[in-house]
């Protein structure tokens, strides 16, 4: 007790558990790797406050006890504002009420006498039982996540793929989240795309009845990557786990990438603000638009950092997390145009969240703000940013073809879901017609010197086994195509198979389009209009006007 009484150790705790805890109420979103830069800084920041506090004081103790209060304003400041601001408190209230709380602990540290050591040992308590119940979560959940890995990996050490051929074509798998088939896109918003003429022009194979293997990011991403199904998540984690993060290691460090380095291609991972895709382990280069990790986002955004920013008058004219998504989008599509020009055999993989929400471009790359997105139907602007997107992707995919026939790369371009149906909550309603919008996604492939007719019910499971069975003569033949759902976000791994009743082209459950009907509508869905004519190309993609700022991030890929 008289250690507790005579040495303060509380602000050092208190530094610590403004990560831990939010680390432990989204622990099954990220993995312990991004905790521990966080975490150091938190844990800096704690000693500096704490040793100028002291000096100032000349007593540890009463120093502590200043630095203390300072930590909490800093560090806890948007925790307690976003409560404080729905009971109708502005933030000019809330930096005032801090300020002269940061004062009376000051003055009650010069006053203090018979009552320090009590207050130093209460607070010490009092900051190991926050900092033990954070521990109480994570410890288990990182304990079990290590044991699964292990056995992964004897697993992974027996799953080897060898080539026989050695192709020199560069490989492009470029991402675009939420981009829907158009089935998918004139069910949802009612939307005729006019994409898929434009890419049949430029030599791709487009398939009009792609689905998704999964419809979220990261289990179809994981699937497609280790080109399998996920049933042995099923087997280990069991059918009421929620818990993402071991599909998302399978993501980070997929066979695809494995293979590839190994066959001497260079891997280039492209980065979103989305943390599962954010970086790469097994990547030879990492490419990313600002340090800000979503992770880190969140800590930020519970500090009292963005009130300052706010105060001082350096607000963006749009919200952080929607300049952030604008920035970075156009920074991936930027580096992929890039890498067309980059000598060496390279595998380029970008996650690129358009057209996903936010909403914040529109035709010809016109800004659009939040007051403009906010008095605006969410189909009209999935509809602007669509175009952009459409723009860029066949800019980007004219300046990847601009050589010689025989250096052209093979690219593959796909969605790994299709469009949210209620905002964050994706709340499928169980009908085929729902199944089918979030399931119905783009893909095309562009095949060099290939003859070889992809399946009109393509999955995604079966991209890469197709890639390097008939480019690198790999034994891997097709899996049957197949897409899962499941009950809810607590039983991720009670995998369902919907694809039969999935009224898609070229898959059993389809049904002419007189026979459909729209969801957004609820009558049948017209005939689509003649697709318009593919623009000249354009110029390459602007440059962001300012370095990505950190933010909240907005609702997940």
């Amino acid at each position: 007790m008289k250690i507790l009484s005579r040495w303060p150790l509380y602000p050092l705790l208190l530094a610590a558990y403004a990560v831990l805890f939010v680390y432990a109420a989204n622990i099954s979103e990220v993995l312990l790797e991004q905790l521990v830069e966080p975490l150091l800084l938190a844990l800096g920041l704690g000693l500096a406050v704490f040793a100028v506090s002291a000096l100032l004081f000349r007593d540890l103790r009463r120093g502590a006890l200043l630095a203390s209060a300072i930590l909490l304003a800093v560090l806890f400041f948007g925790h307690a504002a976003f409560q404080l601001g729905g009971a109708g408190i502005p933030e000019e209230a809330q930096l005032v009420a801090w300020s002269v709380f940061i004062v009376a602990v000051g003055v009650y540290a010069v006053r203090a006498r018979g009552s320090l050591a009590t207050a130093t040992a209460a607070l010490n308590v009092f900051a190991l039982l926050l900092v033990a119940m954070s521990l109480v979560t994570i410890v288990p959940a990182e304990t079990t996540r290590a044991v699964r890995a292990s056995e992964g990996e004897a697993i992974t050490e027996q799953s080897v793929v060898e080539a026989t051929r050695k192709p020199e074509r560069d490989i492009y798998f470029l991402v675009f989240d939420r981009y829907g088939s158009d089935w998918s896109l004139k069910q949802a918003y009612g939307i005729e795309n006019d994409l898929y003429p434009d890419l049949e022009a430029m030599g791709f194979q487009v398939i009009p009845g792609a689905r998704a293997n999964y419809h979220t990011s990261d289990l179809s991403l994981a699937s497609t990557l280790n080109m399998r199904y996920l049933d042995d998540l099923t087997e280990t984690l069991g059918r009421d786990s929620g818990d993402r993060t071991p599909a998302r290691e399978l993501m980070a460090r997929h066979e695809v990438g494995t293979f590839l380095r190994q066959q001497g291609y260079r891997f280039y991972h492209i980065g979103a603000w989305w943390e599962p895709t954010r970086t790469s382990p097994i990547a030879d280069e990492v490419l990313s638009l600002g340090k800000t990790a979503e992770f880190g986002s969140v800590l930020k955004g519970g500090t009292i950092l963005p009130a300052l920013d706010k105060l001082a008058g350096r607000e963006e004219p749009d919200t952080p997390s929607r300049a952030q998504h604008r920035d970075m989008a156009l920074f991936a599509i930027r580096q992929v145009q890039h890498l067309g020009r980059t000598p060496g055999r390279k595998f380029v993989f970008a996650h690129i969240l358009l057209p996903h929400p936010p909403y914040v471009l529109a035709e010809g790359g016109r800004r659009v703000l939040k007051e403009e997105a906010d008095s605006t139907s969410e189909a009209e602007l999935f509809d602007q940013q669509l175009q952009y997107t459409n723009e860029l992707m066949k800019r980007t995919v004219a300046s990847l073809l601009d050589g010689p026939d025989e250096t052209d790369p093979i690219i593959v371009l796909s969605a790994d879901e299709g469009p949210y149906l209620c905002g964050d909550d994706d709340c499928v309603d169980g009908s085929p017609e729902q199944y089918g919008i979030r399931h119905g996604v783009l893909r095309a492939y562009y095949l060099p010197g290939l003859d070889y007719a992809v399946p009109a019910d393509d999955s995604g499971v079966n991209i890469f086994r197709m890639l390097l069975r008939e480019y690198f003569g790999a034994d891997l033949p097709d899996l049957p195509n197949r897409s899962y759902t499941w009950p809810d976000k607590d039983h991720i791994y009670d995998f369902q198979d919907v694809t039969d009743i999935l009224p898609l082209p070229g898959g059993p459950g389809y049904r002419p389009p007189s026979e459909q009907h729209s969801i957004t509508t609820g009558e049948a869905s017209p005939a689509p209009e003649d697709p318009s004519p593919a623009p000249e190309a354009a110029s390459a993609v602007p440059e962001a006007a300012s370095a990505v700022p950190a933010a909240s991030p907005a609702p997940g890929a």
